[in-house]
Order: structure tokens, then C-alpha cells, then sequence
């Protein structure tokens, strides 16, 4: 089977919701069965099973004071629990939906973000590092590349990456190596600190997700790159697959590049989630 583990349902910023806003209000809102119908039939157009929301936490309001940034606090207007009851909704309607969640890694909120998880109804959580400090990763407003060089960069995000992984906090980790998406490779400096960064993934137990997504970004590249890919595979890290789609036309897209990865890497099997239960399902087309 093929999945989709990945997915927002509005753009991220307020004027690309405002000007995107017709599509979902055409359909009786963004929670709507309706409007995640949308994206489970472009899913099924190209052969893929199961999706699953995954929406930014920054997104929630209940998260609103998680990080001192304008710009988070401006996107923090949803209520979390809406949008788990719409999914759950969607899926008794018969749509084949899971209810996630792309929760930032911000240390210092593992608690808050442990009782922001409890008790909801969460197939999946991904685990994302945007941050670092103040200092964004891919974020164009506040770059990261602008206060550090990227070494700098890069090492401190393989630290928090590990730590990520480390906390027990996540079921997959979301585009790993998300530093490179406007262009700033990894220094060949810090090989054998990647290569302890893949160990210590691997033995964390979480998964790692090969996203198509970097094929739209500057970089033009999957996360993780082919190479990477592999060596997380040689260290024994399950995978999932994934778009990162913020609107229906980016679902599953460019596939046959991310699946070809997959095998190449010597992946068999994709991660599938319930309940935050992951089982192996062989990895194939239809």
C-alpha cells in the first residue's frame, strides 16, 4: 500500500488562506467532510490508501504561548479539538482520514506538549525542527543562516534532532534533514556527527519520513536525501511516506520519486499508524 502522512489543510500565513479561501468555503469551511474529501480523492487518483492530517501545532491556540515569536502567536487561532472532531468525523463518514498532529520540538515545553497530546484522539504526532532558539530553520522572516553560519546551523539542528527523537514525544520524524531547503548543505565537517545522529535515531525507535516535499522547495530534493535515506535505513529506522501537501493538488505528488527512494534505500515496508501504533504494511503501488 501507499500512504500520505503529511498533510495541512489551509496554507500557512494569513494572506495564502485568504486568497485560497474560496476553495474550501465552496465545500462549508476547511473542517469540513467535504473539504478533506477533496484530498482523499486526489490521494486515490494516485493510488494511495490511507492519509493523514497532519496540522501544524503552531496552528492551535492552545499553543499560542509556546514560542515568543509574532508570527506564531498570529497563526495560533485554530482550537485543536475542532479539528480532531472533524477528522473523526470525516472518518466515521467513511473516508480512510488519520488524525495528526506536526508538533514542533521546542525544548523546555515537553510537559506542555505531553498534555497537549493527552487525551486526544491522535493516530500519528510528527515531530518537526523548525527552531532553533528565536532563529527559524526554514523560515524566510527569521533565518536562522542570518545569526548563525552553517555550521553553526547545522550542528545545533543534529542536536535537536537527536533530542527530538530522544524524548519519546513523537511517532516520526518530519523532513530530517529540513536545514539544506534553501540550499545551505551540511558541512563535510560534521560526517561523524551525523553519522551518531543516525545511530541515535535509529535506537530512539521512532520513524523517519521521506517526504516529496523538498522537491518543491529551492533545494529541489527529497527529505532525506537518497544517501541519507540509506543509511538510515542501514541503521534499522522504519520509514513513512509523505507530501507535505497544504492544499489537495499537492497530495502524493511526485511519488514515483519518493517510492523509487524508498526501494533503492532498501526499504520494504512503510510505517502505518493507529492510535499512535505502528504496524509494517509492504510498500507497493495499489
Amino acid at each position: 500500500m501507499l500512504t500520505d502522512y503529511h498533510m495541512h489543510l489551509q496554507p500557512d500565513g494569513r494572506d495564502a488562506r485568504r486568497a485560497a479561501a474560496h476553495r474550501w468555503e465552496a465545500h462549508g469551511g476547511h473542517l469540513s467532510t467535504g473539504w478533506i474529501g477533496e484530498y482523499v480523492a486526489r490521494a486515490r487518483s494516485r493510488a494511495v490508501t490511507e492519509i493523514a492530517f497532519t496540522e501544524h501545532v503552531h496552528r492551535f491556540a492552545q499553543a499560542r504561548d509556546w514560542l515568543d515569536n509574532p508570527w506564531w502567536r498570529e497563526e495560533a487561532t485554530e482550537d485543536v479539538d475542532a479539528y480532531c472532531d472533524a477528522l473523526v468525523a470525516a472518518r466515521e463518514a467513511g473516508l480512510p482520514v488519520l488524525v495528526g498532529v506536526e508538533m514542533d520540538w521546542l525544548p523546555g515545553r515537553e510537559d506542555e506538549v505531553a498534555r497537549f497530546l493527552e487525551g486526544r484522539p491522535f493516530d500519528l504526532v510528527l515531530g518537526s525542527v523548525h527552531w532553533l532558539g528565536a532563529h527559524g530553520v526554514d523560515h524566510p522572516d527569521f533565518p536562522a543562516w542570518d545569526a548563525m553560519d552553517a555550521q553553526a546551523v547545522w550542528s545545533a539542528y543534529l542536536d535537536e534532532l537527536v533530542a527530538a527523537a530522544r524524548s519519546g514525544l513523537f511517532d516520526v520524524l518530519a523532513h530530517p534533514d529540513l536545514p539544506k531547503v534553501f540550499g545551505h548543505r551540511m558541512p563535510a565537517a560534521l560526517a561523524e556527527r551525523l553519522d551518531e545522529a543516525v545511530a541515535a535515531i535509529a535506537a530512539s525507535g521512532v520513524a523517519i519520513e521521506c517526504s516529496s516535499a523538498g522537491l518543491r522547495k529551492p533545494v529541489g530534493e527529497l527529505y532525506p536525501e537518497p544517501g541519507l535515506l540509506a543509511r538510515l535505513r542501514a541503521a534499522g529506522a522504519p520509514a513513512t511516506l509523505a507530501s507535505d501537501a497544504h492544499s489537495p493538488d499537492d497530495v502524493a505528488a511526485d511519488y514515483p520519486t519518493a517510492v523509487a527512494a524508498l526501494r533503492g534505500a532498501g526499504y520494504e515496508t512503510l510505517t502505518r499508524f493507529r492510535g499512535r501504533t505502528p504496524t509494517q504494511e509492504t510498500l507497493r503501488w495499489g
